[in-house]
């Protein structure tokens, strides 16, 4: 028995010398876990994907890397299907269960205002990467971070810009029946309603809806100059191809719709009919060089959804190295402090004290035809321009 074990011994010191040093190797260390909880199904899907895909070019640069003190990140995705009883039952188990140091990639706004809840009760940080509403946000709230979309009235003061600058008079709207759609209703009752000598009427439609002929139809008569599709996330595309198909010819603004995807589904019909925001700064040479990583990985276009993935995992990660320390506390603590700027981002991202970003300065941009440069997406016959810049917006300030 004992030349047995000395045997084992002996074998096992033997692996051990000819095996490769992994002392201070990320990837033989506890990791740093991350929580994705974003949606995988249901309208948002497509959101959801490319917060994926970001948030694992920024864990695969990390580890590469070294990891972070010597540690790997490693991401914990869950999918929220659209239902904030299903998000806040993930969020709860990505804390309690796997330890996670934060926890981003929400779409919905029903589904930011439930788990922004369970992060401020938790203590755990949680980047919003659309989720608009201005009701997610309290004066109080020192857990809940916005990335790339900014508050809805926000959003609506650009809009207010680009009607006075048009010198539009006539403004339709098509708004979602849902927490984010409220919040932009009621931006363009307080924000465009009262601009002089601007007409402007909304219509609301069930999140689900996939047909929005009976809508256009009402708004017809108002021959709209403008078309605000931005409280209707899932409805972009149909209700851009629609109206066009219907002979309206105002000018179509959406929702930081994904990119791509609007090119498959609505085609060359939108050019010169679309425009969209984003907080990827198109045509700079730091998002060409992300761009290019992305697309040898993902095969398609780095857009909005996908810089905010990439920034949270890389603003986390920074955050871990400076402060030494997980703690989801001391990472919040930080993240306020801090002011990051990632590269192929628009803006720099700091937050006040309740979570809004202090700097946000979305870019305006619209489609044309023509090939974009080779690396970020061979072989498209469309490429993207920009329309215009937005100044940095002074921050949303919550009511309560």
């Amino acid at each position: 028995m004992r030349k047995s074990r000395n045997f084992a011994l002996g074998i096992g010191l033997l692996l051990a010398a000819l095996a490769p040093a992994t002392v201070g190797n990320a990837q033989t260390k506890k990791p740093i876990k991350i929580g994705l909880l974003t949606s995988f199904s249901g309208p948002f899907t497509p959101w959801g994907i490319l917060v994926r895909e970001g948030m694992n070019l920024a864990v695969s640069e990390v580890n590469a890397a070294g990891g972070v003190l010597g540690r790997p990140i490693e991401i914990v995705a869950r999918d929220d299907r659209n239902n904030p009883s299903e998000a806040i039952t993930a969020f709860k188990y990505m804390v309690e269960r796997e330890g996670v140091s934060a926890v981003g990639g929400i779409i919905s706004s029903d589904v930011g205002l439930a788990t922004s809840r369970e992060a401020e009760a938790s203590h755990v940080p949680l980047f919003l990467t659309m989720s608009g509403s201005d009701a997610i946000l309290h004066k109080s709230s020192r857990y809940t971070f916005r990335t790339c979309l900014p508050a809805a009235p926000m959003n609506m003061s650009y809009i207010a810009d680009l009607i006075k600058e048009k010198k539009y008079t006539r403004v339709g709207a098509i708004v979602a029946d849902y927490a984010w759609g409220h919040a932009m209703q009621k931006a363009i009752n307080e924000i465009i309603k009262p601009l002089p000598g601007v007409k402007v009427q909304i219509e609301v439609a069930p999140v689900t809806e996939r047909d929005f002929t009976p809508y256009l139809r009402k708004l017809q008569s108002l021959k709209p100059q403008l078309l605000i599709a931005i409280g209707h996330p899932p409805g972009t595309a149909t209700i851009t191809r629609q109206s066009i198909e219907m002979g309206m010819k105002g000018l179509v603004i959406g929702p930081w719709f994904p990119t791509e995807l609007l090119v498959k589904r609505v085609g060359t019909l939108m050019f010169g009919h679309y425009v969209d925001y984003t907080c990827a700064a198109f045509h700079s040479r730091a998002y060409d060089k992300l761009a290019a990583k992305f697309y040898a990985v993902n095969k398609h276009l780095l857009d909005a959804a996908g810089m905010s993935g990439y920034a949270m995992v890389k603003m986390v990660a920074q955050t871990i190295a400076k402060k030494k320390s997980t703690d989801p506390k001391v990472v919040a603590k930080a993240l306020h402090a801090g002011t990051f700027k990632i590269p192929g981002y628009a803006w720099p991202l700091s937050w006040t004290a309740w979570g809004e970003m202090n700097k946000a300065a979305p870019i305006l941009y619209t489609y044309e035809k023509g090939s974009p440069p080779d690396h970020i997406n061979p072989g498209a016959d469309w490429r993207t321009k920009i329309v215009f810049r937005s100044k940095p917006v002074p921050p949303y300030v919550p009511s309560k």
